[in-house]
């Protein structure tokens, strides 16, 4: 046994000697002989008088610490840890290794050069590009099918996309890698090559992109489709042979900054604007302007959703529809929804965004839907939330019907706070979480909603309570309640949700009516009974309230969450997993 595992071995035999020293001398003797053992024969005598040493002192009812303090003073006395030869080797300098020739690129792939830089003057020259990030290492050309559409869709001739083609570095493609930023020298690499002419970055979760001005004069067609650009990127403008740029799918937004109108127009050579699918960018206006600054730019591509075409929908908003027509409930989907739901659940082929507009493709999914036997074909769940208890509906009911006849006694337009959804009386309260951090910086909103709050406090206590019988974590993490009375139909999507809703309903209203409804699939409907229960359901798909007696009385609370982080969206009705199995199987 080596000397330092010796030394370890002895400190903890020694340590249960010296605990069994004064209650049971013997058996710290038998460890003490235990000790010896692995020792050498020359401080096996000293060992053994020195547990003797031990016990004597201890059976005298000397402290423990006294003992532990000789003991330890002792084994670094009589005990040294000598390292032999054989436990220490000193390397010898070897030769330098020889230097291992680096692998030839796939022919597939444009190895980025880097530009010359002083070593001491940038430390970012040391730095290794991390193995996963596939832009440190390689750039990958477009496959021929890719390279075709994009030369086409950018409106070369046959002569110049023979050109680009032969030519392998001059269009590169980056698509679908998730990637949230570029490498620092991933651009002046690329600038490097000067015959970089058509750059495919689409699919990523890219929002930036500083450097992107060092290929202005040989890039020709920029293509930044499903990103998170909020704005155009500020180095466009450098692009002066810019012909084509591609930000369909993004979230830019119609302010001068995020769509600088001026600065595009300045690229004499742009040819091709697509805007498609950006949230912000939906008004007919917005294409007039975008032909009119860029007179250059022959083909213009946004998604015109205002004024939504004729047909587009029944009635302007929510309260204005019947929810009982598979139509209204049909209508909170987005187009492009509608266009999915016509492929992946009634198998027609894919509709072209540019000539079929949404009220072709309501029309076509109503037909299909009518072979189907309607609204009345889709098949119905029951679900019934989780019971509250007596106590806690009894004195919310009170204090809901007190709020309800102040609230008819005050100004008429202070009794809907959201005019879309048809109901007697709408009333949102916030969340201190959502309103406090705002306070401090002045906010006159942030102001209202904490007067606001302190009002109804007696009702969002009320409320906290009752949902902390059911779910205590989303008590504690809810942000805003709806207060509604006479909430009726409406079917409609909350976009602004980060997640599910508790609905919890109050009142004389007949057992079994006034549920919430909600869309779980192309094909079902789950109508989830809130009555002095509290049932779960995601808002983001659409939803309303059933039918109920005209004159009844029904209150309702929906607890929801605007702040924090997204929950992602999973199923439309909590707690009817084994009811849309069965339905599945069947």
């Amino acid at each position: 046994m080596g000397g330092k595992p010796r030394l370890e071995f002895l400190r903890g035999w020694i340590g249960i000697a010296i605990v069994n020293a004064r209650e049971r001398p013997a058996v710290a003797m038998s460890f003490a002989v235990g000790a010896a053992a692995v020792l050498p024969a020359a401080c096996a005598a000293v060992t053994i008088a020195f547990f003797i040493f031990v016990v004597f002192f201890a059976a005298l009812s000397f402290p423990i610490g006294v003992t532990t303090a000789v003991w330890w003073v002792s084994t670094r006395v009589l005990v040294r840890h000598k390292t032999s030869d054989s436990e220490i080797k000193i390397a010898e300098p070897s030769a330098k290794p020889e230097a291992v020739p680096a692998a030839d690129p796939p022919r597939d792939a444009v190895a980025p050069r880097e530009l010359p830089v002083d070593v001491d003057d940038d430390p970012r020259a040391l730095a290794t590009p991390r193995p996963h990030d596939p832009l440190s290492t390689t750039m990958t050309t477009m496959s021929a099918e890719d390279l075709s559409t994009t030369l086409t869709s950018a409106g070369l001739s046959d002569g110049e996309q023979d050109d680009e083609a032969n030519d392998p570095t001059a269009c590169l493609t980056h698509r679908g890698l998730d990637l949230r930023d570029v490498p620092f020298n991933f651009l002046p690499n690329l600038a490097s090559l000067r015959r970089v002419r058509v750059l495919d970055l689409g699919g990523n979760e890219l929002s930036q992109l500083p450097g992107l001005e060092l290929l202005a004069g040989t890039l020709q067609h920029l293509r930044l489709s499903r990103n998170w650009f909020a704005a155009v990127p500020p180095e466009v403008k450098e692009l002066w042979a810019l012909r084509e740029l591609d930000m369909s799918r993004n979230f830019v937004r119609n302010t001068e900054d995020a769509l600088p109108l001026a600065a595009l127009a300045k690229l004499e050579h742009l040819r091709v604007l697509d805007f498609r699918y950006n949230r912000k960018l939906f008004k007919q206006e917005t294409v007039d302007a975008l032909r009119t600054m860029i007179p250059q730019a022959e083909v213009v591509k946004l998604t015109v959703s205002f004024p939504a075409p004729e047909g587009s929908f029944v009635g302007a908003r929510p309260s204005d529809r019947d929810a009982a027509t598979l139509r209204a409930q049909l209508e909170p989907w987005s187009t492009l929804a509608l266009r999915r739901r016509l492929v992946e659940d009634f198998g027609e082929p894919p509709t072209d965004p540019e000539t079929v507009q949404r009220p072709e493709v309501m029309a076509r999914l109503l037909e299909l839907y009518e072979e189907e036997g309607g609204a009345l074909g889709r098949r119905v769940v029951r679900v019934s939330g989780t019971p509250v208890s007596v106590g806690a509906c009894n004195a919310l009911l009170k204090e809901l019907r007190e709020w309800s006849a102040r609230r008819k006694k005050g100004a008429k337009g202070h009794q809907q706070e959201r005019p879309s959804i048809s109901a007697e009386s709408y009333m949102i309260i916030r969340s201190p979480t959502d309103f406090e951090a705002k306070l401090g910086a002045g906010s006159r909103k942030a102001r209202q909603a904490a007067d606001k709050f302190a009002k109804y406090a007696k009702l969002w206590e009320l409320a906290e309570s009752a949902l902390r019988e059911v779910d205590p974590a989303f008590a504690d993490s809810f942000t805003a309640l709806a207060v509604t009375h006479g909430f009726r139909g409406s079917p409609h999507i909350d976009k602004q949700n980060i997640g599910p809703f508790y609905g919890l309903a109050l009142g004389d209203f007949p057992a079994g009516s006034g549920g919430v409804c909600v869309e779980c699939d192309a094909r079902t409907v789950a109508v989830v009974d809130t009555r002095e229960k509290l049932g779960k359901v995601d808002g983001r798909f659409p939803h309303w309230v059933a039918p109920y007696i005209e004159g009844a009385e029904r209150y309702s609370l929906i607890y929801y969450q605007t702040m924090g982080e997204p929950t992602p969206i999973t199923t439309a009705v909590f707690g009817a997993d084994a009811q849309l199995a069965a339905l599945d199987e069947e």
